[in-house]
């Protein structure tokens, strides 16, 4: 499935992303010399309006109540397939992300979590790319799969996720796994989040069928923390699998 190409290039400001173990906070770091801001979701595609707009079954429904849980838990529910019609997949490494409208192609690799519980983050000659928590369900499983990037790159540039705000609902994300298999996601929402009032148990619980996260900084940066105040997710359900 093919995404919509739109133009969103811009200049813009420099930080990396790190996420606590129980999932509260991603801790966002800039670089200096910060020249503008990454782009900001529309409010209007925040994670409520979705709710709001999105026939019962396929967007309110795919959330559980349970409480806080460790980032990428699985649903232990039985509805293997989605509102669409698709059957989740079984476990596979994922091994590449394309996001057509902002133009992300990029390789990935699995990362874990550091000593101190913080999720480890793309390093050295990978630095650029983006990056699955190897701790959440495979991207095509039931359960929300963690992909995570860098907003600043290396050389005071955008790094591979900087245009992450960019996305509109309706764009997709094309996962290609080990198996041969690629799993297609399509955007229902996203959100910018406060990064000292990160929303644990909303992006990171339970769903009973397959679903991306897609995390990232974003919003104002701020000089004295030499970070960017906000953390942009996107939510996207898995639409298609070949």
């Amino acid at each position: 499935m093919a995404g919509r190409h739109r133009d969103r290039s811009s200049s813009g400001p420099l930080g990396w992303a790190a996420v606590s173990t129980a999932g509260v906070l991603l801790v966002c770091w800039g670089l200096l010399q910060q020249q503008g801001d990454p782009p900001v979701p529309d409010r209007s595609l925040s994670l409520s309006a979705a709710q709001t707009s999105a026939p019962r079954s396929s967007t309110a429904d795919q959330h559980s109540t349970d409480a806080a849980v460790r980032p990428g838990t699985a649903s232990t529910g039985s509805t293997p397939t989605t509102s669409s019609g698709v059957d989740a997949l079984p476990p596979a490494v994922p091994l590449s992300i394309e996001i057509p409208a902002i133009g992300v192609s990029s390789p990935l690799h699995a990362l874990g979590l550091n000593a101190d519980g913080t999720l480890q983050v793309p390093s050295g000659d990978r630095y650029d790319e983006a990056a699955w928590f190897d701790g959440s369900p495979t991207p095509g499983e039931i359960g929300p799969a963690v992909i995570e990037g860098h907003v600043t790159g290396t050389g005071f540039g955008p790094s591979v996720f900087f245009q992450l705000g960019a996305l509109e609902a309706g764009d997709v994300v094309e996962v290609s796994r080990r198996d041969g298999s690629v799993a297609t996601f399509q955007v229902y929402a996203m959100d910018a989040f406060p990064k000292n009032d990160f929303p644990t148990t909303i992006v990171y619980g339970n769903t009973r069928t397959p679903e991306l996260r897609l995390i990232t900084c974003s919003g104002e940066y701020d000089a004295n923390l030499d970070a960017h105040v906000d953390n942009v997710v996107v939510f996207a359900r898995l639409v298609d699998s070949t």
